[in-house]
């Protein structure tokens, strides 16, 4: 992946990029790691830069604390 958003351990493929894994998707089935309710690949998602993280713990560790 050459146009890749890094977040955390994750890569997020531009939109360019994301079309073409989509375009592979629908050509050829090839699954993207995201799946519809019926459990069927589904294309990336088009807000997917826009996401961020969902926690209930605190996402920096308060001073002196190890984080995990």
């Amino acid at each position: 992946m050459s146009n890749v958003h890094r977040i955390g351990e994750s890569a997020i493929p531009d939109a360019h990029e994301r079309a073409a894994l989509n375009d592979a998707l629908h050509a050829t089935g090839a699954e993207t790691g995201f799946w519809d309710k019926d459990g069927r690949p589904a294309p990336w998602p088009a807000d997917i830069d826009e996401w961020t993280p969902s926690t209930s713990r605190p996402t920096t560790p308060e001073p002196g604390q190890q984080p995990f």
